[in-house]
């Protein structure tokens, strides 16, 4: 525990020779393992736990264990896991069963799995991890310390930065969804010949899909983070540092600003700003620009406070109509003689 303390620049309340087996979860720890407590609401599961040791912030109550004092517990814990347990990387070289171009350029230090195909004129960074069944067609470019999980598909002359995390299914590069009419009135797809460009140290979530720009680039700005299930159309441009969580779709021509964060579920008409460090709650819908800053919740997205107010007005809304009701039948000449029985009913 000396030489973690040391290595995390944090100090240590305990027996410094301690030493730990692991990590794990506080319901899951053994006596030896690690655990992180992420704020005293957890401190009932800390107390069942059989954890001797836990990173927790300063001055809150570990139960009499020992503890190594971080400010961030989380992301300290993360660091020391990233560090001491690392993910374990395939073999460099190009496994059995791969398919490369003879066209493509792979660095010696890259890791290419069975069945992955590199196509003509791709090149793979080094260091660069390509799972199973990750399909590289044509002109792609994956620069260093990239992992591109099982199964991806990068389409022609999509490039990807360094230090790039790709889950598995995602895919980029596919036709964005942009129609127009025929002289029959038919649908008929628009040309998409632009490309998808991927900044470093991006994160995108299994099955997400980024589409080609129809002329120019849809563009995923450095340090992103996209989650799972997320759909980002042609045209679109994702600031850095964005965060954008599970089920959300932008609609082509969408740009998010820096530093801004989209909740699950979210969705936006085309060709809108969500401004730098906005907010954007869970399933909004977005038919408007939202500004650098602001806090919108609701569809049609509304401003925080005024979404406030309606959602508390609209739990008053069945008492307000009783009221209504009542006060119509006794301004009534005859004074309400003839209303029906249960008139004070929400359905009346």
């Amino acid at each position: 525990m000396a030489e973690l303390a040391i290595w995390l620049e944090c100090s240590f309340e305990g027996d410094e020779s301690f030493e730990i087996a692991g990590f794990a979860s506080l319901g899951e720890a053994k006596a030896d393992e690690l655990v992180f407590l992420r704020d005293e609401r957890h401190a009932a599961a800390l107390r069942a736990s059989q954890a001797r040791v836990v990173v927790a912030a300063p001055g809150v109550d570990v139960d009499g264990r020992m503890a190594l004092r971080s400010p961030s517990p989380a992301r300290d814990f993360s660091r020391l896991i990233r560090e001491f347990a690392p993910q374990t990387r395939p073999p460099t070289g190009i496994a059995a069963g791969a398919l490369v171009d003879p066209t493509a350029h792979v660095d010696e230090m890259a890791s290419i799995g069975a069945g992955a195909v590199v196509g003509p004129g791709c090149r793979v960074g080094a260091r660069s991890v390509l799972a199973a069944n990750v399909t590289l067609v044509a002109n792609v470019e994956i620069g260093r310390d990239c992992w591109i999980h099982a199964g991806a598909i990068l389409r022609e002359d999509t490039r990807v930065g360094d230090r790039v995390v790709l889950q598995p299914g995602v895919v980029l590069g596919a036709d964005g969804f942009g129609y127009v009419a025929d002289e029959s009135g038919r649908p008929v797809a628009v040309a998409h010949r632009g490309r998808v460009v991927i900044e470093d140290d991006v994160e995108i979530g299994a099955n997400s899909t980024v589409d080609r720009a129809t002329l120019d680039e849809t563009r995923i700005r450095r340090g992103a983070k996209i989650d799972n299930l997320v759909q980002i159309a042609h045209n679109c441009d994702i600031g850095e540092d964005v965060l954008i969580v599970a089920q959300t779709g932008l609609s082509g021509g969408t740009q998010v600003g820096r530093g801004a964060i989209v909740m699950a579920q979210a969705g936006s008409a085309g060709h809108l700003r969500i401004g730098a460090g906005a907010f954007v709650g869970v399933r909004a819908g977005l038919h408007h620009d939202v500004p650098d800053g602001a806090r919108v919740f609701g569809s049609p997205a509304t401003e925080e406070h005024t979404w406030h107010r309606s959602v508390s007005a609209l739990k008053r809304l069945p008492e307000l109509l009783r009221r209504v009701r009542r006060l119509e039948r006794s301004s009534r000449p005859d004074g309400g003689e003839g209303a029906t029985s249960g008139g004070d009913s929400d359905g009346d």
